[in-house]
């Protein structure tokens, strides 16, 4: 029988009292996970406070739940403490025929106006796409006007450049900010963009491409800049 030297002793308390302090890595969503992205219409407040139509996604998942307007890329986002932190934003589905209903907390059944498939592993893009957002008063009367513009240039070898401007608008005042372009590379999977720039920082968001015409990039609706 073979007597444990001290110092080797003393090794395996130690392991075993660090180990259970590890942390445990949050599984993401996988491709065997998700249905399918649905599309419901709603609206939001843009430049000047008006009132526009948007495309709301919804992420089917094989289990039945749907997730409302996601942001992360599915690989890296923790549903298990999504649910518990986000009650809101879960609800369910169902197929009805070749259409899909959802059932959200706070909200009257809801049937998807379209559904987009995944995108294909290593997809390129081509071309600039802007978004553009804001708020303000200028609808109902007011003074003021806020706007903000977000911009990609994507080119077919994997390189991509971002950018951003904001300008705020009211008499006799105006203000304009401009950011640097940062440059990077992207990949495309699934429903992910991943963007990986120049300066070492990373962004793993949701995506899903509508034609040419469109890209959801996190949270936003991009359309091709003109």
């Amino acid at each position: 029988m073979l007597t444990p030297r001290p110092h080797g002793l003393a090794l395996l308390l130690a392991v075993a009292l660090v180990w259970p302090c590890l942390p445990v890595q949050a599984a993401g969503l996988g491709a065997g996970d998700m249905e399918s992205v649905c599309l419901v219409k709603t609206f939001k407040t843009g430049v000047g406070g008006m009132r526009l139509p948007v495309w709301r996604p919804y992420l089917l998942l094989k289990d039945g739940t749907a997730y409302a307007n996601p942001k992360l890329a599915p690989d890296v986002f923790d549903a298990q403490l999504s649910r518990q932190n986000e009650v809101d934003n879960w609800g369910t589905w169902t197929q009805q025929g070749s259409d899909r209903a959802l059932s959200m907390p706070g909200h009257a059944p809801m049937s998807s106006a379209q559904c987009l498939p995944p995108a294909a592993a290593g997809m390129p893009i081509r071309g600039s796409y802007k978004h553009v957002g804001g708020g303000g008063n200028t609808v109902n009367g007011g003074h003021a006007s806020f706007m903000r513009t977000d911009g990609y240039r994507f080119y077919a070898d994997g390189r991509f450049g971002n950018a951003s401007n904001s300008g705020l608008i009211s008499p006799g005042a105006s203000t304009i900010a401009a950011d640097a372009v940062r440059m990077g590379h992207y990949r495309i999977h699934d429903y992910s963009i991943d963007l990986r720039y120049d300066d070492g920082s990373e962004a793993h968001l949701f995506f899903y491409a509508d034609g040419d015409q469109l890209l959801h990039i996190g949270d936003e609706d991009y359309v091709p800049a003109q």
